[in-house]
Formats: structure tokens, sequence, C-alpha cells
């Protein structure tokens, strides 16, 4: 791929796709995604979100704390056609729960808070271990839901289909 002028690739805007999308499927079908191995996954977009800029010459917007997708500013923003290039989303498998803010156009996560260490591990290599697999569980999960978006997405009927629903829903 070839590399932006901010050294993203090119192909970004799908990592913004994916993020405007999971916000959709939260908000109308409750973010529960059933992954390949039956992997069930919840995920929610907690209290960051930034929207990336419509062109160079026009700024980001970011809101931050409490809900900001129920805002007024989160709403002009989508029927403006604007798409997240970050959020802070809220991860969950069983009793598992995991908090990062997700780089759109990289798949990049930071601030990443891990489940609680197991109440089996009684030293620090078995620590390491279940951090490390925790770590790898959120870099599955996130794949996974990227996968299952671009399913979606490249679908030949996707704009009459899932797109044309989510294009309603950011217009309300």
């Amino acid at each position: 791929m070839n590399q932006g002028p901010d050294g993203a690739e090119t192909h970004g805007f799908l990592g913004e796709e994916f993020l405007t999308w999971l916000w959709f499927r939260w908000e109308t079908g409750g973010g529960e995604f059933t992954l390949p191995g039956g992997r069930v996954v919840g995920v929610a977009l907690d209290d960051f979100l930034s929207f990336a800029a419509p062109s160079d010459d026009e700024t980001e917007q970011t809101l931050r704390r409490g809900l900001p997708t129920r805002t007024a500013e989160a709403r002009t923003a989508l029927r403006q056609g604007r798409r997240l290039r970050k959020a802070r989303l809220l991860v969950a498998e069983g009793a598992r729960q995991w908090t990062t803010t997700l780089d759109a156009p990289t798949l990049t996560c930071s601030g990443v808070r891990l489940p609680d260490d197991a109440e089996e591990c009684e030293s620090d290599v078995d620590r390491t271990g279940d951090r490390a697999a925790n770590w790898l569980a959120l870099h599955e999960i996130v794949q996974a839901l990227y996968a299952t978006f671009l399913r979606e997405r490249l679908r030949p009927d996707y704009l009459q289909t899932a797109g044309a629903e989510q294009a309603t829903w950011m217009a309300s």
C-alpha cells in the first residue's frame, strides 16, 4: 500500500468506516458479535471519539467524557459525513473486559486496560503469561471484527442493503 502524507496507509479510510460501523452496530443491534469459532464478544464505544476532518483544510473534532455518542455534536458530525478516526472501545468476552483506544487508519490499540489477572496467577511468570494471553486475545478480537466488517462492506449489494441502513442511521 502507498503511504499517505501523515504516514498512515492510504486505505486508512476503511478503518474509519470500521469504527463508524462498530458504533452503528452497537446502537442498532446491541454490539454483540459472533466471531469465527463461536466466540461471542460485546463491543461498546466509551468516553472518547475523534472524528476525521473531511478535508485537509478542516479541523478534527474530538469529544470526551460522559457518553459522547449521545451528543448533538456527534450526530451532527455523522450527518456531515465524518467518520471516526479514533474511539475508546469497551470489549468484553465472557468475564474478560478490555478498554482500548483504537486508531482507525492503522488499527493500532493504545491506552489498553487488560482484564484483571486470573485468580490462579500466583507468580510473576503466571501474571506475565496471563497478560500476554489477554493482549493476544484483544488483537485477535479486533482482527476478527475487522474481517467481519470487510466481509459485509465488500459484498456487491452493500450500498443497497447494510450501507443504506447505516446511511439512514447516520442521517437521523
